[in-house]
C-alpha cells in the first residue's frame, strides 16, 4: 500500500512538471510582444521573422516548394491556428526554405523573400 502511495505522489509530480515543457505558442509569444511578427504552421509551430537575424541572412537561403499561404490575421492570442498570422496579409504563400530545413519556412511579399524561423524550446 505504502509502494502505491509513493508510485502516485511521483507521477502526479512529475504530471505537473512536464506542463511546463514544450515549444512557445502564439500566445505565449503574443503575450510577451504584442507587436511581434508570426505565423503558425506545421501542427502549432510558431515560426518568427528572422529579417534582422544576421546568421540567418548569411545562409543566402531560396524558397523552395510553396507549401501553403496565410488564411487568417490577427493579433488576438486566443484566435491562432495552423496559417495565421499577426502581420502577414492573407494569401502570403509559404516556401520550404531550398536546404528543406522545416525549421526555416520562406514567405514571398512584396518581391521580397523573408525568412521566418521556428520557434524551439530548449
Amino acid at each position: 500500500m505504502r509502494y502505491n502511495t509513493i508510485s502516485l505522489l511521483l507521477l502526479l509530480l512529475l504530471a505537473g512538471c512536464s506542463q511546463n515543457l514544450g515549444n512557445p505558442t502564439a500566445r505565449d509569444v503574443i503575450k510577451e510582444n504584442e507587436d511581434a511578427d508570426i505565423f503558425q504552421w506545421n501542427d502549432g509551430l510558431v515560426y518568427s521573422n528572422a529579417a534582422n537575424i544576421e546568421w540567418i541572412q548569411e545562409l543566402e537561403l531560396t524558397k523552395g516548394e510553396e507549401l501553403g499561404e496565410i488564411t487568417g490575421q490577427t493579433n488576438k492570442k486566443w484566435l491562432f491556428k495552423d496559417g495565421v498570422a499577426t502581420q502577414l496579409p492573407v494569401g502570403t504563400k509559404i516556401y520550404k526554405a531550398n536546404d528543406d530545413d522545416t525549421y526555416k519556412l520562406i514567405i514571398e511579399l512584396e518581391n521580397t523573400e523573408i525568412v521566418y524561423i521556428a520557434l524551439l524550446e530548449g
